[in-house]
């Protein structure tokens, strides 16, 4: 038995990152309509590894320009390099019936706000 130990980030932890990530877009000029943490961290099942799985909801992604899409990945916004950012329109987000992502979302995703 290993005497290694680590500590696994506590989900609430992985809210204020997020909540502080939210802020960052925001006052970056991206304005995010909603966010939602999912994934392990959701679940209260993150490890070491874990990565901060979010789920970004803006008008702002109802495009295909590229510059745009890349916003949530600069690392000016994400202040933590486990952020995993997917990024939705509203539109995508409301009638969206297929997607795998939006349907783990919809069942454990907790909105941050």
């Amino acid at each position: 038995m290993s005497n290694k130990r680590f500590t696994t980030m506590l989900q609430q932890d992985a809210i204020k990152i997020v909540r502080q990530y939210v802020a960052n877009l925001n006052n970056g000029g991206v304005a995010i309509f909603k966010a939602y943490l999912f994934g392990s961290y959701a679940r209260n099942q993150a490890s070491e590894s874990s990565d901060i799985d979010v789920l970004l909801v803006s008008d702002i992604f109802d495009t295909d320009d590229d510059a745009i899409l890349s916003k949530p990945w600069s690392p000016k916004y994400r202040n933590d390099y486990r952020i995993e950012p997917i990024a939705i329109s509203r539109k995508q987000f409301f009638i969206d019936d297929s997607s795998i992502i939006l349907e783990m979302v919809r069942k454990e995703g907790l909105e941050i706000s």
